[in-house]
């Protein structure tokens, strides 16, 4: 991915559903080291240890909303 992730997509549920949805943790889409793959992966983690989505607000590292 050459350009940055567009900031209006929830990172974090996408990747929490990709798990659902038969993606494997290695094929996140978003480039190592930016804030959006910390926030797929942190997702898709909370995802395969089985827990429910929490709320945007309640999230690790959660943004505050522009």
């Amino acid at each position: 991915m050459s350009a940055p992730p567009d900031d209006n997509l929830d990172h974090y549920a996408l990747g929490f559903y990709a798990l659902g949805k038969g993606v494997a943790r290695a094929d996140c889409p978003y480039a190592a080291g930016t804030r959006a793959e910390a926030d797929w992966h942190a997702g898709y983690d909370a995802a395969a240890r089985g827990e429910s989505e929490p709320a945007p607000e309640d999230r690790p590292g959660a943004q505050s909303p522009m």
